[in-house]
Parts: C-alpha cells; sequence; structure tokens
C-alpha cells in the first residue's frame, strides 16, 4: 500500500518525537481528521516497528471503543503487516479472545482488566483518544488498563484522533493530570480539503424555514439536558423531515442525529410516511441488527439512518452525502465528529449537503477551525507547570512566546474565536466564510534572533510599511516537526527566483556546516536550510551586502488578517506592480 503524504509525516514525526521524549510517562497525540485513514496509519506504526526491531518482538496492542473499529483496523492491520505476524482479536462482541497474538485489537471494554493475560507488549495505540478522561481521578478503563500492563511491561503508548479536546473543548494534553502530554503530528482538516482527500460539507442554496429553539432547555455537564432538549426537539421533526425531503432530494445516503432514541423513532416514522426508507440506529440496537441495517445501508436499501451517538464514531461509510442536524449541542466534539461522517471522498460524489436545523454550526462556527482551549485558570491556583499552544495543544513552558512543537505564536490559555461563524449563514469550512484580510506594502524587513531559557531559538521577522511595523512571525529552524516544517517552506520561499543559474540564494548552507557559493552540480538545484538561526541570519546579512551576487526573494507586499487582538501573516506577494508602485516610492521617499 502506498501511504500519501501526510500519512507518512505522521508515523515519522511520532518517531521523531518518541525518540525525543524517552519516559514511558510521554504519551503523545496524533491529530487525524475523520477520513485521514486513521487505521493506515495504525497499520504503518506497526508496520515499521516489526521491520526495524522484529529481534525485540515489538508485540502490540490497538485500543478502540468499538466492534466495527476493531474490524476496520484489523483489515488494514492485516493487508499492510507480513503473514508471519498473527494479528488477533479481544473483543466479546467478535466472540474473540486472543491475548497472544502478535498484534491484538481490542475493544476497551473487553480488555481494560485482562492486561496480565498479554505477556510483553511494547506499544499500545489508542484510538479515539478524545474518550480517555483528562482526570487522573477518574481512573476508567484505559488508564485502568494501562496501569495494569505497566505492571508487567514497559511500553510506548500513543493515542489518535479526531478531536485533541473534551467535550468542554480543554485540549486532552491540559486539564487535571492528563494522560496526554504533546501533541506528536498535526494533520488539518484544511490541509486534507486543500489537497482533495476530503469532500467539503456544503449548506444548503437557501436559507431553511425550520429553526429548533432550544434556548429554553437547561444545562449540565457543559451541554443540553437531554431530556428536556428531546422534548422541544420533539414538536420540530415534522416540519424536519418535510424539509428534508426538499433539500435533501437528490442525495443518495442521509444521515441524521437526534438527542434521544425516542426522536430518531419518531423522524424515521415522518421520513418513511414521505417515501424516504429509514431506519434507527442507536447504542441499543443488537449488534446483527446494526450490522444488518449498516449493510442495507451501504447497498442503497436504506436511504437514511437516523442515530443518537452510534454513528459518530467509527462509521466507515464514504458515500453518505448527506447529514440532518437536528441535534442542538454545545460540544465542539460531537460537532466535529458528527461532520465528519460525511467527509470521506468516494466515487461520484461531489460534496455531503449539511441540513443543520439548530443553531449548532452558527454558534461553533466553521468545522475545519474548531480548536481547543487551555484550562480556565481558578484563582489562587499558581500550580500550573506549562502553558497551552493555542494552535496545536502542545505543552511548553509558562512563559513561552512561541509554541516548540509548531511555532505558532501563544498568546493566551483561552483561544479567540478565529472567525465569527455569524458572518456568512451556514459557513460549515472556513474557506465558505469571507473573512477580512489588509494587504500592505512592504518597505523594509528586519531579522533578529529570538530566544527563551530552556527553548530553541527561532528568528523574528517584522515586516515594516514606512516607519509602522505592520507584523511580526517567527521562523523555528532549530524546532522539530511541523515547526521545522514551516521554517524550511520559509526558507525556500526567501531565496526562490526564477533565473535559471540561481534556483535558490546563492549562498546556501552546506553539509560540512560552511558557506559556499554555489555548490557542485549534483547539488547546485537543491535548497539547503540552515540548521540554525545563526546560520540563517548569517546567509541573509551576506545576501544584504552583496546583492549583486546573492538573490534575496523578499516580498513586496504582505497580507495581514486580524485573530483577536493579533495580527497573522496569511500571504505573501512578491512581484512588485505598478499599482502599487507609486504607493512604495511615497512610503519610502526621504529614507
Amino acid at each position: 500500500m502506498i501511504l500519501r503524504d501526510y500519512q507518512s509525516r505522521s508515523v515519522a514525526e511520532l518517531f521523531a518525537w518518541w525518540t525525543k521524549h524517552q519516559s514511558n510517562n510521554d504519551i503523545p497525540l496524533l491529530v487525524l481528521p475523520t477520513g485521514s485513514g486513521k487505521s493506515v496509519i495504525c497499520a504503518e506504526i506497526v508496520r515499521q516497528m516489526w521491520e526495524q526491531w522484529p529481534e525485540y518482538r515489538p508485540r502490540t496492542v490497538v485500543l478502540v471503543p468499538s466492534k466495527e473499529l476493531a474490524e476496520q483496523n484489523a483489515a488494514k492491520l492485516q493487508s499492510l503487516l507480513p503473514a508471519d505476524i498473527h494479528v488477533g482479536f479481544v473483543s466479546a462482541s467478535l466472540g474473540k479472545k486472543q491475548h497472544h497474538a502478535d498484534v491484538i485489537v481490542a475493544t476497551i471494554g473487553s480488555i481494560h482488566k485482562s492486561a496480565h493475560l498479554l505477556g510483553d507488549i511494547k506499544v499500545v495505540i489508542i484510538d479515539e483518544a478524545h474518550l480517555v478522561s483528562t482526570k487522573a481521578s477518574d481512573a476508567g478503563m484505559y488508564r485502568t488498563f494501562l496501569s495494569k500492563l505497566g505492571e508487567i511491561c514497559q511500553f510506548r503508548t500513543v493515542g489518535m484522533t479526531a478531536t485533541p479536546f473534551r467535550g468542554n473543548q480543554v485540549w486532552l494534553t491540559d486539564g487535571e493530570d492528563p494522560l496526554f502530554t504533546g501533541i506528536a503530528s498535526n494533520v488539518t482538516m484544511r490541509e486534507l480539503l486543500d489537497q482533495k482527500f476530503l469532500s467539503p460539507l456544503v449548506p444548503p442554496p437557501v436559507q431553511m424555514v425550520t429553526k429548533i429553539d432550544a434556548s429554553g432547555v437547561g444545562i449540565s455537564n457543559g451541554d443540553y439536558k437531554v431530556g428536556e432538549l428531546s422534548e422541544v426537539v420533539d414538536s420540530y421533526l415534522l416540519q424536519v423531515a418535510q424539509e428534508a425531503v426538499v433539500f435533501a432530494q437528490h442525495r443518495r445516503k442521509w444521515i441524521a442525529f437526534t438527542p434521544s432514541v425516542a426522536n430518531a423513532d419518531s423522524l424515521v416514522d415522518k421520513l418513511n410516511e414521505r417515501g424516504i426508507v429509514s431506519a434507527v440506529v442507536c447504542g441499543e440496537t443488537p449488534a446483527q441488527e446494526r450490522a444488518d441495517l449498516i449493510r442495507q445501508f451501504k447497498a442503497h436499501q436504506i436511504h437514511c439512518l437516523v442515530t443518537v451517538l452510534a454513528l459518530s464514531t467509527g462509521f466507515d461509510v464514504p458515500d453518505v452525502d448527506c447529514i440532518i442536524w437536528c441535534r442542538p449541542t454545545k460540544s465542539p466534539v460531537l460537532y466535529v465528529q458528527g461532520m465528519g461522517r460525511g467527509t470521506r471522498i468516494a466515487d461520484g460524489k461531489e460534496d455531503c449537503l449539511v441540513l443543520d436545523f439548530t443553531d449548532t454550526v452558527e454558534r461553533l462556527g466553521p468545522v475545519d477551525i474548531i480548536k481547543g482551549k487551555g484550562k480556565t485558570k481558578r484563582a489562587g491556583d499558581q500550580s500550573a507547570p506549562f502553558c497551552i499552544c493555542p494552535e496545536c495543544g502542545e505543552r511548553n513552558a509558562p512563559a513561552a512566546l512561541v509554541c516548540a512543537a509548531c511555532g505558532a505564536t501563544i498568546k493566551e490559555l483561552e483561544v479567540a474565536k478565529p472567525i465569527d461563524a455569524k458572518l456568512s449563514y451556514a459557513a460549515l469550512l472556513s474557506a465558505q466564510v469571507q473573512a477580512v484580510s489588509i494587504w500592505h506594502d512592504v518597505t523594509r524587513v528586519d531579522y533578529k534572533m529570538h530566544s527563551k531559557p530552556g527553548k530553541p531559538n527561532s528568528m523574528r521577522v517584522d515586516y515594516y510599511s514606512g516607519l509602522l511595523c505592520v507584523a511580526s512571525e517567527w521562523v523555528c529552524f532549530e524546532h522539530t516537526g511541523y515547526a521545522r516544517q514551516k521554517a524550511e517552506q520559509w526558507w525556500v520561499q526567501l531565496t526562490r527566483t526564477t533565473n535559471e543559474n540561481n534556483p535558490t540564494l546563492s549562498l546556501l548552507w552546506g553539509k560540512n556546516n560552511s558557506p559556499w557559493l554555489f555548490d557542485q552540480a549534483n547539488d547546485l538545484y537543491t535548497p539547503h536550510i540552515p540548521k540554525t538561526v545563526l546560520q540563517a541570519l548569517e546567509c541573509i546579512e551576506y545576501a544584504k551586502q552583496d546583492k549583486e551576487l546573492v538573490y534575496l526573494n523578499e516580498p513586496t507586499r504582505i497580507a495581514t488578517r486580524k485573530n483577536g487582538k493579533f495580527t497573522e501573516v496569511k500571504e505573501y506577494e512578491f512581484t512588485r506592480t505598478e499599482r502599487h508602485q507609486d504607493a512604495l516610492e511615497e512610503a519610502t521617499q526621504g529614507h
């Protein structure tokens, strides 16, 4: 199987993270959107372990919450691993307890009391890691299993999830002694949408009439009280069915989400009355009946499946092209996981229509920019040992200004909402919101070292328009993972030119940590990247001193966008055009 680039990158970044963080108590997350192929990445992690260290017999446990996910992961493992590596199950619902397999795919409910039966395990992979409690006091099945297994062997652990935060939106790396201590790799939904690996979610062409009003429903544990909510939703289901039949008449596979089984039964009745063959699948549905209904749905014998929470994770039907959302919620996890049922790509599928009969999309915003937030600090609490990056959820030193993992500016513990969801009706994806960018002519760019005790250095870049510094960014040459990748991309952009005799900055940093002018023919077209901020600053200084010999491709314009009270650089322009040449000359006059 040929992996996609982001899948290979995720595996490589995991092994790099484990190498850097040697303690078995250092447990990272792989953040992977629904539809990115988590089961493929899981299988590749195991394959590489057995390929590189066969003498250690790196037996692996893959923990999943459901039978369906167990079967999906096992199928990918069996397709990628050599035939002599035995993939087994520990799952009551599958009727199998193969504790001595080389790779054990286990439902957590079946294995959490059986750690003592497994023998020597080297790796534990937790799928749907957002289900693990962030509180050490709440032992739960996952922590119980890991604790008992740790009494008999030494192993490394990694979690995989599309939503690296709990229902209250607090990062899984934050909270009261969380299990997960960092982010090894973060693949964004926007990245996969841009690369056509995910199907876009789209709103209806005109605004719907029906809107469920849950404003009078009480709140419990951060979300609506299900009993009260169910009563309110029930009064709207007739209108929901009537509108859904009109808006989704040309859609082939629908999934509807409701607050309760009673609501699901009611909606199914109303859809069937209107000629839409529908059925309920919920947690109480017997296993065989559930499997039969999903099989019929895949075979187009059932047009719509209505569920409560049973299909929000681990449901793999790529050609779902309509989501009917009748479940008002304040939970970003439920929102993202539910919408993820429609983002998988399939032959003949262009997009997925979302009919939101609630205010969920308007209130929580575009699904591809939902992020976690730092735990609210209680009055008098002076014990915080770290701060959380608002972009990726990585732990950093309490006073850090730049995230060591992704290079983002750490602004505050609470994340400012990047886009006001009310700017656009039913903006399901950030690309559907017309955010405002401001273009600035760049008259000067300054580069300087940025240092913080205990953290890798970064290079601060300040962009000036006349006398005003309009934006700053930090380039992280000395970091690892995603931050280093961003720095490499930034450097190639800075040194790119269309001159065939000078494809990159002619002063490049070499393999022996010494600069040269034009490498040998084999290396001439390779953009060597500085390893340190000091090397980058020396290259830039040389380029500024000898502009005829060395080409420095600084932007002539930048586009900035406000993110809360901060300004971010969103786009660069490198070719000077007549339409802003006069403004540039006016700004620089007298300097």
